[in-house]
């Protein structure tokens, strides 16, 4: 399988501006495409020549990589004056989940490489803008995305060890459309956040109606300076207003629940949950499986006519379906111990089509014979 490199790029706060797209679309020649909110690149062989971050600081809010040889990223520009820093640290992890500060903006990057026969390649394209609501949750306040990234680095890196688990943040038990995305795309085990999910309270979000109340308690000035910078389009202009309004509505911040388990007791936790689920899942495919069959068996003489008009009309997809059907009446015929009944059957049916070695070649490889 040759290299596969995709690099994408997606405005949030504002559009590019003409010049700025002639100078993105300038940063390499395998550009695939580049509008006023987004851009494009993909590799089969060489890098990208420009840094990532850099290009994201300078121009975009949003950026995904992906290879086929098992490297993720995944990096916001944030506008500094709406981080809270004392609630993202506790996430945060050298070479994994990073918060680096440039002029006027952080960069939150997560990043995993995973190079085992179990990293399952996936189509790249349409994940970023399932991704890029995750910015404007995390500046809220909603830390479940970097709290997931942390699960991730510890089921690599110390599943079985003593290490403290974070603030637990609310509404891990229902992920939105994002968090999901987020998940399938750095491949966090289900299970695992469903084990962690235990300790979570509710999310409450505050309605909008709650908003629009909280207006009036704006003063004069506070209106004046939220209008002026949404006029300039400043960068995070709109939730900085959302934000402000959300506390003057007297809403609690998202609240987080201060764990005492380790990741060797949230794992183990993850294992029960596994083994649980697997258990359920054998019990359901046998409910499903012998409903199958009670219903084959009042169908049996139907479809024994059918196997034998499926095999006079001598074509290898009948053959094939046929086959398929004997298969599961051999399955019935032991579950309601008719074994006798069907080796009459099969008998008469190879002796009056056994001439066909392709006909036969199936029912060996099907283990009928």
């Amino acid at each position: 399988m040759s290299e596969y490199q995709y690099y994408e790029w997606q405005t949030i706060d504002r559009p590019l501006s003409p010049r700025e797209q002639a100078e993105v679309d300038g940063l390499s020649s395998h550009m695939d495409t580049v509008t006023s909110t987004q851009a494009i690149v993909t590799y089969s062989w060489g890098d990208f020549k420009h840094d990532p971050q850099k290009v994201l600081l300078s121009y975009f809010d949003a950026f995904l990589y992906d290879s086929n040889f098992g490297w993720r990223r995944l990096m916001f520009r944030l506008p500094k004056n709406l981080v809270d820093l004392q609630s993202l640290q506790p996430y945060l992890l050298e070479d994994r989940i990073m918060l680096e500060e440039h002029g006027k903006y952080f960069t939150i990057e997560i990043q995993f490489s995973d190079d085992s026969d179990f990293f399952e390649w996936i189509e790249s394209e349409n994940i970023l803008g399932q991704l890029t609501p995750l910015r404007e949750q995390l500046l809220q306040g909603d830390t479940r995305m970097l709290y997931l990234a942390w699960l991730k680095a510890v089921s690599m890196d110390d599943p079985e060890g003593e290490e403290p688990e974070p603030p637990v943040p609310a509404g891990l038990k229902k992920l939105n459309a994002s968090l999901q995305a987020f998940a399938e795309f750095f491949e966090i085990d289900p299970h695992l956040i469903s084990a962690a999910a235990g300790s979570s309270k509710k999310a409450e979000s505050t309605p909008e109606t709650d908003l629009e109340s909280a207006i009036p308690k704006l003063s004069r000035e506070e209106s004046d300076t939220h209008l002026l910078q949404i006029l300039r389009g400043e960068p995070g202009a709109v939730l900085s207003l959302k934000k402000h309004l959300t506390q003057l509505s007297g809403a609690k911040p998202s609240s987080q629940t201060q764990s005492a388990r380790t990741t060797g007791e949230l794992f183990k936790q993850a294992e029960k949950i596994e083994k649980e689920a697997k258990r359920k899942a054998r019990e359901e495919a046998e409910r499903k499986r012998i409903q199958r069959l009670e219903k084959l068996a009042q169908e049996e003489d139907s479809t024994w006519i059918y196997v034998e008009n499926l095999l006079e009309q001598k074509r290898g997809s009948t053959y094939d379906e046929a086959t398929k059907l004997l298969v599961e009446l051999h399955e019935m015929a032991k579950y309601k111990q008719r074994k006798n009944k069907f080796e009459d059957r099969f008998k008469s049916i190879c002796e009056r089509f056994g001439k066909s070695v392709a006909l036969m070649d199936r029912f060996r490889r099907a283990g009928l014979m």
